[in-house]
C-alpha cells in the first residue's frame, strides 16, 4: 500500500472511530454513502440500514414535504456550506437538538463530488441554555417572573400604547412579613411567600404578568386594556385575597398587603415612569393605612423626595445594592503619585436623579441601615481593590451605628478573606462624631481591627473639642486635616499655622497625615512645603467610578499621577 493510500485509510478509519459527532457522506443527490460510530450513537441506524437511502430521512414529514433537506444542499452548493441548528429524527422517531453542518466537495476540476455532513446531538447543551434562559428571568424561590423579566414584559408592551392598548402596573408589598420571618423562621417565611405567588396567580386576568420583584414585593402586569375602574378592581381582589390568613407548618400568618396601581397611558406611557408611578402610589397606600390599595395622582409627585418616599426608596436601593461607589485618588503630596483612593458612595433614585449623601447617609443611621449598607460599601470597596496595583490602598468610610456594634469586626474579617485583599491595603475612616457614640466600645473595635492590620484614619480632624485626645487613645495610622483648613490656606495665616500644628503632631505620635480639600495650586504648593504626606481634592481627581480610574492607571502607568501639572505647581518629577 503507497503511503498516500495509508493515509487515506488512516483517515478513514479515524473519522470511522468518532463517537462525538455524525460524520458521513452524501452523494450530489443526497443518498448516504458512509457512516460513522457517532452517526450510529446519535441517529440509531447501523450502517447497513441508512446506506444508500436518502439523508432526508432524518427530517420531518413535514420539513420533507417542504422541500427542506433539497434546499439544505442546495444553499451547500451554492455557497460552499451550509449550518443550522433545529429538531432532527432517529431511527426510533424521537427527536434530538441537532448542529448540523454539510459541505460541498469539489474535484480538481470543480465537479461535486458529493457533500460531508457533521451532526452533533446539542440536546443536553440546549437543555443546559434553556435552562439557565428561565433562571435568569424566574425567581427561584416562587417560580415567577422576576423583577429584570417584569421590566422586560412592560417594556415589550409599552409601544402598543401609542396605538389605544391600556395597562395597570400593581406594585405590592406586604405589610407584616419581617415579623413572621423573626418569629417562625425562614423556611415558614419562604413557604408565605411561594403561597402569595399562587394566591395572585389565581386572582389576576388571563395573560396577566404575575412577578416577584425581590425580598416582599411583588407585581402585577395587567393586560386586557383594563379601564382605571377595572385596575381598581383587580387591586380590591389582591388585597382581599392576601388578607386571608395563610396556614403554614403548625402556623396561621396574616400578612396583608399595600398595593400601588399606575394605569397606562393615563399615568404614563414609558416603563420607568409607569413602574416609578406605582411605586409612589404604593408609599401613598402605606401612608394611608395599609392593608389598601391607592391610584397615582400627579399629587404624589410633589412629595417623591419627602423623607417618607425616600426611606422607601433607601430601603427599596438597599435591598437590590442600587447604589454606586466612587473613588477620589489620594496621591504622595511630593511626587504626586497616587497612593490610594477613598470609597465614596453614591446613589441615583429610580428618576436618574442623584441623591445627595449628605442627605440619605443620615436617613440610613436613622432607620438602622447603615449596618448592612456600610458592609455593602466595604465589600465592593475591597473587591475593586484587589484588581488594583498592590501597592495602593482603598479608604473606606466607617459610621457611628458600626462602631457600636462588635460584629463589624467579624464583618471586615469575612470581608477581607473574601476578597483576598491584605489588611494591610484596607484603611477605615471614622470620625470624632462616630468615636464619641460609644468611646471605649469604638476603641475596642478599632484596636481590634488594627491588630489584623488594618489602617485607621481620624477624618475631619481638627473639627471637634476632642481630637487631640483621640490622637493619644484611638489606635490611629492616619489623620486627615479637615477641608476648612486647608481652604483658608488662601485667606488667613492662622489656617496655615493649624495645619503645621497637626503635622508637628503627627510626625511626634508616628502618623500620616492627609489634607482634604484641595482644590488649588496655591494649596497644594503650601501643603508641600508644611511636609503634608498625602493630599486629596478636586484639583487632584473627583469622585469617578472604578473604571475611570483604571483607565486613567493604563494611560499613565502601573500607578498613575494626579491629572495636575507638576510643572504648574513646582514639583518635580522623583
Amino acid at each position: 500500500m503507497t503511503n498516500p493510500a495509508i493515509s487515506d485509510y488512516m483517515y478513514r478509519l479515524m473519522v470511522e472511530a468518532v463517537t462525538d459527532y455524525a460524520i458521513y457522506m452524501l452523494d450530489p443527490d443526497g443518498i448516504v454513502r458512509s457512516w460513522n460510530a457517532g452517526a450510529r450513537l446519535a441517529k440509531g441506524y447501523e450502517a447497513h440500514e441508512i446506506v444508500g437511502r436518502s439523508f432526508a430521512e432524518f427530517y420531518s414529514d413535514k420539513e420533507r414535504a417542504r422541500s427542506i433537506p433539497e434546499l439544505n444542499l442546495q444553499y451547500a452548493r451554492d455557497h460552499g456550506r451550509f449550518a443550522d441548528e433545529g429538531w432532527r429524527l432517529r431511527k426510533d422517531g424521537t427527536q434530538f437538538w441537532a448542529h448540523v453542518v454539510i459541505d460541498a466537495i469539489y474535484d480538481e476540476c470543480g465537479s461535486l463530488l458529493g457533500f460531508t455532513k457533521i451532526t452533533r446531538d446539542m440536546t443536553a447543551q440546549r437543555e443546559t441554555e434553556l435552562q439557565l434562559a428561565h433562571q435568569a428571568g424566574h425567581d427561584a424561590l416562587t417560580g415567577l417572573f422576576n423583577r429584570s423579566k417584569f421590566l422586560e414584559h412592560l417594556e415589550e408592551e409599552a409601544p402598543q400604547l401609542f396605538y389605544g392598548a391600556q395597562l395597570a402596573v400593581h406594585y405590592i408589598d406586604l405589610d407584616r412579613f419581617k415579623p413572621v420571618n423573626d418569629s417562625f423562621g425562614h423556611a415558614v417565611g419562604d413557604q408565605v411567600l411561594r403561597t402569595i405567588g399562587q394566591r395572585l396567580k389565581a386572582v389576576v386576568p388571563p395573560r396577566s404578568i404575575v412577578a416577584r420583584l425581590g425580598g416582599d414585593e411583588f407585581a402585577v402586569l395587567q393586560f386586557g386594556s383594563p379601564s382605571v375602574d377595572e385596575a381598581t378592581e383587580l387591586s380590591n381582589r389582591i388585597t382581599e385575597t392576601l388578607r386571608e390568613p395563610i396556614s403554614v407548618r403548625n402556623a396561621i400568618v396574616v400578612v396583608g398587603a399595600s398595593v400601588g396601581v399606575a394605569h397606562a397611558p393615563t399615568h404614563g406611557c414609558e416603563a420607568a415612569e409607569l413602574l416609578r408611578n406605582a411605586d409612589l402610589a404604593l408609599y401613598a397606600a402605606k401612608q394611608n393605612g395599609r392593608g389598601r390599595h391607592e391610584i397615582f395622582d400627579d399629587s404624589m409627585n410633589a412629595q417623591a423626595l419627602s423623607r417618607g418616599v425616600m426611606e422607601l426608596k433607601l430601603r427599596q436601593a438597599l435591598k437590590l445594592h442600587d447604589f454606586e461607589v466612587h473613588y477620589q485618588p489620594v496621591v504622595d503630596a511630593r511626587t504626586l503619585d497616587v497612593v490610594g483612593y477613598e470609597a465614596l458612595l453614591r446613589w441615583q433614585d429610580q428618576t436618574g436623579k442623584p441623591i445627595s449623601p449628605a442627605h440619605f447617609i443620615p436617613l440610613a443611621e436613622e432607620l438602622g441601615l447603615m449596618p448592612e449598607l456600610g458592609a455593602w460599601v466595604l465589600r465592593t470597596a475591597c473587591r475593586d481593590a484587589c484588581a488594583w496595583p498592590n501597592d495602593l490602598v482603598v479608604a473606606v468610610n466607617v459610621s457611628a451605628m458600626q462602631l457600636r456594634d462588635r460584629s463589624f469586626i467579624e464583618v471586615v474579617k469575612a470581608t477581607l478573606v473574601a476578597t483576598r485583599l491584605p489588611a494591610h491595603r484596607l484603611e477605615l475612616e471614622v470620625t470624632e462624631t462616630a468615636v464619641l457614640s460609644d468611646p471605649s466600645l469604638a476603641n475596642e473595635i478599632l484596636s481590634e481591627l488594627r491588630a489584623l492590620g488594618v489602617g485607621i484614619a481620624l477624618d475631619d480632624f481638627g473639627t471637634g473639642f476632642s481630637s487631640l485626645r483621640m490622637v493619644k487613645e484611638l489606635p490611629l495610622t492616619r489623620i486627615k486635616i479637615d477641608r476648612s483648613f486647608v481652604s483658608g490656606i488662601n485667606d488667613t495665616k492662622r489656617s496655615t499655622s493649624v495645619i503645621r500644628s497637626v503635622i508637628t503632631l503627627c510626625e511626634a505620635y508616628g502618623l500620616s497625615t492627609t489634607a482634604e480639600g484641595v482644590e488649588t495650586a496655591e494649596q497644594l504648593m503650601e501643603l508641600q512645603r508644611q511636609n503634608c504626606d498625602h493630599l486629596q481634592g478636586f484639583l487632584l481627581g473627583r469622585p469617578q467610578p472604578d473604571a475611570h480610574w483604571r483607565a486613567a492607571r493604563t494611560e499613565r502607568g502601573t500607578v498613575g499621577i494626579a491629572p495636575v501639572s507638576r510643572s504648574a505647581t513646582g514639583t518635580q518629577a522623583a
